[in-house]
């Protein structure tokens, strides 16, 4: 618990002052590319991609990967040979994940090509799993991740980022401590055995009390005095349906890593962060929840 308190303590402060000041945005939208070729690399590594002799389908995902992610945030002026909104990213953009899905099967034809010739250098079973793991890291990883950037260009999108990773990491927090010292019933041995149902409440009792404090605070004019005018309004129901739908969708995030981990048989999907292990560990919650939560504030707007 001491080496997670300090990790957070070095990493939060560093990413809530490049997503809050706008003249260093640009460090922001670098910090999500890094996070989602992090998670990449440590998928690939997990999978022992790199030791069955298919670097070349790394190295493909990762400059696909990057290139997407340049596309989603700058859209079609990259191909004019405008690249200025590299450095100068405003909020008054809107930017579109149109492109970055053709992406998908651009590097899928990609993939079948590099994979077409010295099939001796590997099996065909050995270059099917790093295709595989390769379009999951794309799509789920890198498309999932890249939502917090397109929120970020909302009005009030750096407070749902934080709120949804609030959300995250509460229930984080709440299910691993109450977890811990009442479960007794365990929710999937398959996927994860130290999971329990009376962890699953833990998460709730934590960011849900989490949510009544926001209400208050803003309900009571005390945000909108600190903070200014684009905070986020959200009724007290919507507010409660929000944290239930986040709470869950950062427990089917956890789960869905735990699955893969266990799949194979590691620990940690790397050792980066001391007490919390890697990227992809930290982030597991947000990743499937920042897709549906960036759609979930669009229809809200």
């Amino acid at each position: 618990m001491k080496k997670r308190l300090i990790s957070v303590a070095v990493t939060l402060p560093l990413f809530l002052i490049v997503m809050f000041y706008d003249k260093v945005i640009f460090l922001f939208h670098i910090a999500i590319l890094a996070i989602s070729i992090l998670s990449a690399s440590e998928i690939f590594y997990m999978a022992k991609v790199h030791r069955q002799k298919n670097l070349r389908t790394v190295v493909a995902t990762m400059i696909a990967m990057v290139l997407g992610y340049i596309i989603t945030i700058c859209d079609v002026n990259v191909f004019k040979g405008d690249f200025s909104n590299l450095y100068k990213i405003v909020e008054t953009k809107h930017p579109s994940m149109d492109l970055s899905l053709v992406m998908v099967f651009a590097l899928i034809a990609i993939l079948f090509i590099i994979n077409m010739f010295k099939v001796h250098v590997s099996t065909f079973e050995e270059k099917g799993r790093a295709i595989l793991t390769a379009v999951f890291c794309f799509i789920y990883v890198g498309l999932g991740v890249w939502h917090i950037s397109l929120m970020r260009f909302m009005p009030s999108g750096k407070y749902y980022i934080v709120f949804i990773m609030l959300c995250a990491w509460f229930s984080d927090t709440g299910g691993y401590i109450i977890g811990r010292k009442f479960g007794k019933h365990k929710l999937s041995n398959s996927a994860s055995p130290n999971k329990s149902y009376e962890g699953l409440v833990g998460m709730f009792i934590f960011t849900i009390p989490l949510s009544i404090l926001y209400y208050f605070l803003y309900s009571n004019g005390y945000l909108t005095y600190l903070l200014g005018k684009n905070i986020p309004n959200f009724s007290f129901p919507q507010l409660m349906l929000l944290t239930v739908i986040f709470t869950l969708t950062g427990f089917l995030g956890d789960m869905g890593e735990s699955l893969i981990k266990r799949m194979y048989d590691t620990k940690d999907s790397s050792k980066l962060f001391p007490g919390h292990g890697g990227v992809f560990d930290i982030f597991d919650s947000v990743i499937l929840t920042a897709p549906i939560s960036y759609y979930v504030f669009l229809l809200l707007q």
